[in-house]
């Protein structure tokens, strides 16, 4: 796997696997899900569910504590205080792509004719709002922020999820720099 550079919150730059997501977008979609459903004026019940997942691997399985080094690692104050940063983090982001996505479905209309925006799965819908936004206003570059959504697609949506949003936020992009024939 190619190796890509990240950009961090704090401008910084990290090491990032192509393929691999970083944890505040993982929460990110989860969270705009759950507005998606209907949950966007109840940030404390939102932020309970990102509690909860947070807990979770990749795999979304709880970790196993049935030995004492991993409850004690369970029970760390600096991990629990990195996993509310990044639930803040993941929140925030989301909050922000949910305030711009009558844009992003604008964006991607076009792109979305046989599959518009209300017969999408919730998950391919949101996933492409997160990417979007990524790449148009929080400063990603287009391929992370598309690699990204699209992982997140393959992960938590259908088989065929990955490609949609791939195919889609691929014509957007070129068509936002101009390059979309």
């Amino acid at each position: 796997m190619s190796d890509a550079v990240d950009p961090s919150p704090e401008g910084q730059s990290r090491p990032r696997k192509k393929g691999s997501v970083r944890p505040e977008r993982r929460l990110a979609l989860l969270a705009l899900y759950q507005f998606d459903s209907g949950l966007s004026g109840d940030i404390d019940s939102v932020r309970a569910a990102l509690e909860s997942a947070s807990e979770m691997n990749d795999a979304g399985e709880e970790p196993d504590l049935s030995t004492a080094a991993a409850r004690v690692e369970a029970r760390d104050p600096d991990a629990a205080a990195a996993r509310a940063q990044l639930i803040e983090d993941g929140l925030g982001f989301a909050s922000m792509v949910w305030e711009h996505r009558a844009d992003a479905d604008q964006a991607v209309r076009p792109y979305t004719a046989e599959w518009p925006i209300h017969r999408q799965p919730v998950v391919d819908r949101n996933a492409l709002r997160l990417g979007w936004y990524a790449f148009t206003h929080a400063g990603d570059p287009v391929a992370i922020a598309i690699d990204e959504a699209v992982e997140l697609a393959k992960t938590f949506s259908t088989e065929r999820s990955g490609a949609f949003v791939n195919a889609v936020l691929d014509r957007v992009a070129k068509a936002a720099s101009g390059t979309e024939p």
